[in-house]
């Protein structure tokens, strides 16, 4: 190497650290409202893991984050039919009216084998011994809901039905023609107990499960009611959540008879098998998320979910007895970190992004300046605005600092807020409180997974 690239080197290098030391700066102009935020019905799903309450101990805190939607497993720890023609809503009831009491609307998951229809234990028995009867008990479901206002805003047909009792619930289906037969049957029962309903599936652990593409032909084909697709994904990978929504609505295109059919992630998070546990991910990837969802136009998504509960072996005697120890092992001896809150009610991080994303009900605002890993989202709600700030990524310098440029809110109170993923409470802390008018003189710094909260009156 020559004289000259020797000393070329440590220039390069100095101009790239400086460039690098260099502060985004992101300007927003409250005076202008760029629409409204696109984001899919904020929801969130509680997994079927016990007959017992499950929502009712946390009304109040999900009340805070305002839910569209809640979805649930109706599993058979439900008993809702336990004999021919006998009917039970007295779990079920109970349940559904902690969902509207948060002030979300539930979504079903039919996940339910009677034993009268299903005598033999076996996910790959995917047929009930009795269609006509089948279809009586979802009729009596749709106009027992419909009766009661629960407001069902879907009926979804199944959970997983592409890995059977690993997924929580009994039904394995190997064929399309199989799931298409029971799909429309189920159907058939719901429209007839309530009209209005939305009806769906077919709630695939995969999205690129035959199941899908069998189910959409299947409708486009026969005229069967399909009024969303809905699947799931659990990725760290917030690209890869947004690509499955390209690719369902790149299949409902081939059929122009389906296009108002919605697009529906009913259960996501970040990688289960893997999860990243530095504390600040999961908030951090909640944010990028939802916005990533709210950019490709998703209908709803229902966040996997509320609470992590110890299961009993002896509630799911609808399961085979490997099943019923795959649901024991997984819940009650695997570490858990999917839940807004653990199995002693504990809060995670996650909740706090939930409850800033719900508070942006009113009017967006273009933000210009993003570079890298920085994202933001600026908004309008409850008589505030408000920004929300992220950095996406590990990878860069250890901090960097963004700077502000705000117009169309002069002479207001403002505080920023930064969402300390590893204190043990009171996730939240106020970093600064002063008028908007000395925002663009704080320097923010962000390490990686940071996420600031700015609230202006």
């Amino acid at each position: 190497m020559n004289l000259t690239m020797r000393l070329l080197i440590p220039l390069v290098s100095l101009t790239t650290t400086l460039a690098a030391m260099e502060p985004v700066r992101l300007r927003v102009d409250y005076s202008r409202p760029d629409g409204t935020w696109n984001m899919p019905a904020l929801g969130l799903g509680q997994g079927g893991l016990q007959g017992d309450p499950m929502i009712e101990p946390h009304l109040k805190e999900l009340r805070q984050l305002r839910p569209r939607t809640i979805r649930l497993f109706l599993s058979e720890y439900y008993r809702i039919y336990p004999d021919h023609d006998t009917y039970d809503w007295t779990k079920l009831d109970r349940e559904l009216r902690a969902v509207r009491a948060t002030g979300a609307r539930p979504t079903l998951s039919l996940a339910m084998k009677p034993p009268v229809l299903y005598p033999k234990v076996d996910h790959f028995i995917v047929h009930p011994n009795n269609y006509e009867e089948w279809e009586r008990l979802c009729e009596a479901l749709a106009k027992h809901c419909r009766e009661q206002r629960f407001e069902v805003a879907a009926w979804e047909v199944c959970n997983e039905p592409d890995i059977g009792e690993s997924g929580g619930t009994p039904h394995f289906f190997r064929s399309a023609a199989d799931y298409n037969q029971f799909y429309a049957r189920t159907v058939a029962g719901l429209l007839r107990g309530d009209p209005d309903a939305q009806v769906g599936g077919p709630a695939v652990a995969s999205a690129d499960s035959f199941l899908a593409e069998g189910l959409i032909a299947h409708c486009a084909s026969n005229q069967v009611p399909l009024h969303f697709v809905s699947w799931h994904l659990y990725s760290d990978s917030p690209d890869a959540h947004a690509g499955n929504i390209h690719k369902q609505r790149a299949r409902l295109a081939r059929y122009p008879q389906l296009k108002n059919v919605k697009l529906f992630i009913s259960e996501w998070n970040m990688d289960l098998m893997r999860p990243n546990l530095a504390p600040g991910f999961q908030p951090c990837f909640v944010l990028e998320t939802m916005r990533r969802y709210g950019e490709a136009k998703l209908d709803m998504a229902a966040y996997y979910h509320i609470r992590d509960c110890f299961v009993d072996p002896a509630d799911f005697d609808w399961m085979s007895p490997g099943g019923r120890r795959f649901m024991a092992h997984w819940w009650n001896t695997m570490p858990q970190s999917s839940a807004l809150f653990d199995h002693h009610g504990r809060v995670r991080p996650a909740w706090y992004a939930f409850r800033l994303l719900g508070q942006l009900e009113g009017p967006r605002y273009a933000v210009a300046g993003e570079q890298g890993s920085i994202r933001a989202i600026a908004g309008e709600g409850d008589g505030y605005r408000h920004l929300l700030l992220w950095r996406y990524g590990d990878g860069g310098p250890d901090e960097i600092e963004v700077r502000l440029d705000l117009a169309g809110v002069s002479e207001r109170r403002s505080r920023v807020v930064k969402l300390d993923s590893a204190a043990p409470v009171n996730n939240l802390k106020v970093i600064h409180f002063g008028r908007s008018d000395d925002l663009g003189n704080v320097p923010l710094k962000f390490k990686p997974w940071d996420v600031r909260w700015i609230e202006i009156e």
